[in-house]
């Protein structure tokens, strides 16, 4: 469990120590925060494969004393655990993640958190890169949903359970998929081992750091056989900017005052 002290800094570094209340206002701005001050990024691990702790004090450390920002099961293992602080009503559940991926049932490899507010329920997430949407989704299937960049939606699935959608050009395609069993922080060591461990495992093998705000999102691109240089891509509504980084010491500038994190020139000695 967080501590007092612990809760108070966690706050600070949100920007949100006047939102102890728990109210949807104050959920909406914690997840907003979040977002914004601990960028999504497996760049502690990446390459390396040493499997960080979801421990609370471990993720504590990490993520708000060391600055060095994470993925979902340790970005919303400590958000969880903040909300939890504050006394809202938080479920843990364990997603599938379907963007991107070829398989009709993939491998459960993200943490959401539902949030249950009176006769409101929520979807909270702070620990998605490109497609998280700015502040939590009501729960409630088939109703489009505007959220900074794209709409989404919930659909029910007879196999998959909730499946989020979000849209894009294609149409809405799904995002990631649940069922409503809850789970608990043992239950997502294992997966999180996998995901840092295992040679195949796209975390070891693609560089991601992103950063959400309501009006602009900013993502490190990697290489790829058209384009074989890292860049920053900055995304505003319809509009997308792609900046070059020729050399690590413009990444790491990068990383350190664009991001916010706390890396140095050693950190990033496996960045080819």
């Amino acid at each position: 469990m967080l501590t007092d002290s612990m809760a108070k800094l966690y706050l600070e570094v949100l920007g949100c120590t006047d939102a102890r209340a728990v109210c949807k206002e104050n959920l909406f701005r914690l997840q907003e925060a979040h977002l914004e001050k601990i960028p999504y990024t497996n760049l502690s691990f990446f390459r390396n494969g040493v499997v960080t702790s979801l421990e609370t004090a471990a993720l504590f450390e990490r993520l708000i004393i060391q600055k060095k920002g994470g993925y979902c099961f340790e970005l919303n293992g400590l958000f969880s655990k903040l909300l939890r602080y504050l006394g809202y009503d938080v479920t843990d559940f364990f997603g599938r993640w379907h963007f991107g991926s070829a398989e009709a049932v993939p491998m459960r490899r993200h943490r959401i958190l539902k949030v249950v507010l009176g006769d409101e329920t929520f979807l909270a997430d702070a620990g998605i890169g490109s497609l998280c949407p700015v502040t939590p989704l009501v729960f409630k299937h088939d109703i489009i949903q505007q959220k900074n960049f794209r709409s989404y939606r919930i659909v029910k699935d007879p196999q998959l359970g909730n499946v989020v959608q979000a849209e894009t050009p294609e149409g809405f395609l799904p995002y990631f998929s649940f069922t409503e069993d809850p789970h608990f922080p043992q239950d997502f060591v294992y997966v999180h081992a996998y995901c840092i461990q295992q040679p195949d495992s796209i975390f070891r093998n693609r560089l991601f750091l992103h950063k959400i705000t309501a009006k602009q999102q900013q993502m490190i691109v990697s290489p790829t056989p058209d384009s074989p240089v890292w860049g920053l891509l900055t995304r505003e509504c319809q509009k997308e900017e792609l900046h070059t980084l020729h050399t690590k010491e413009e990444m790491l500038k990068l990383i350190t005052e664009v991001f916010g994190l706390n890396y140095t020139a050693a950190d990033l000695s496996e960045i080819s």
